[in-house]
């Protein structure tokens, strides 16, 4: 499908996909199920789940199902045909990259890369070997996650970061009352300054114990909002979900070079 009213030279051409039925949301986002549970617990800007967070419109689809005590246990058939299924769904309906509101979700990285036929990136973990690798060698890499017992040896594997565990130092927010409230047992309001705060203390404890950390790295969907806090703070590069769904966005809209010839 053309646009006739352009110029010749600027007239560009669209494909119709089948069974499409809108255009311009490039990014599906595969949502964990959330619990009936006291406490307001809004995705703010900065969240995976806000809209607002991203450049470019997203596209979000729940797993029925696939709530955050779920996504911890075992991974079992029915997990795996929701989950790809969902993914599926949001490929037909436009997306070109599919990643997920959980970094835990990394656990289903390979069977979506087997079902769809865009790039998938379920995790901000992902994101660990490349960090690794730019690093100096004597440099290592934090991760703050939500739940550092949680994050278990199989799922850093699964990320691409085994074998090099003694450059990974992981730290966990289970401990942090007001962001376990909201996030981990549901049970209380999300106060963002609070969580925001434990968010710094956990990076600053880190570095502490482990003064050669080059970067950090938040595994949590629900940390980019407190990522410019912890960056200020500590003065290293902090990297998360929106850096690594951004890049992705940088590679699919490019602008081109104006400058002096």
């Amino acid at each position: 499908m053309s646009d006739p009213g352009l110029p010749g030279a600027e007239r560009r051409f669209f494909s119709l996909r089948p069974g499409q039925s809108f255009y311009g949301a490039p990014i599906g986002i595969l949502q964990l199920q959330r619990v009936d549970r006291p406490g307001i617990r809004p995705f703010i800007p900065g969240s995976v789940g806000n809209a607002s967070t991203w450049t470019v419109p997203v596209r979000y689809k729940t797993v029925p199902g696939l709530t955050f005590d779920r996504l911890l246990g075992p991974v079992d058939v029915d997990m795996k045909t929701a989950v790809t299924q969902a993914a599926i769904e949001l490929e037909r309906e436009g997306a070109q990259l599919i990643t997920s509101n959980c970094g835990f979700m990394v656990r289903y990285q390979e069977v979506v890369r087997a079902a769809v036929e865009v790039p998938v990136l379920l995790s901000s973990l992902l994101l660990g070997p490349f960090l690794e690798r730019m690093l100096p060698r004597k440099k290592a890499l934090g991760i703050i996650t939500a739940n550092a017992s949680s994050l278990t040896s199989d799922l850093l594997e699964a990320a691409g970061l085994s074998g090099i565990s003694e450059r990974v130092i992981v730290a966990g927010l289970e401990g942090a009352p007001a962001f376990a409230a909201a996030f981990l047992k549901a049970s209380g309001d999300l106060d963002v300054g609070s969580v925001e705060g434990e968010t710094v203390d956990a990076a600053i404890t880190l570095l502490k114990r482990r003064p050669d950390i080059g970067v950090l790295l938040f595994e949590c969907s629900e940390l980019p909002p407190y990522a410019a806090a912890v960056q200020r703070t500590t003065g290293i590069p902090v990297f998360d979900f929106t850096s690594m769904v951004e890049f992705f966005v940088g590679g699919l809209i490019r602008k081109p070079f104006i400058g002096l010839s």
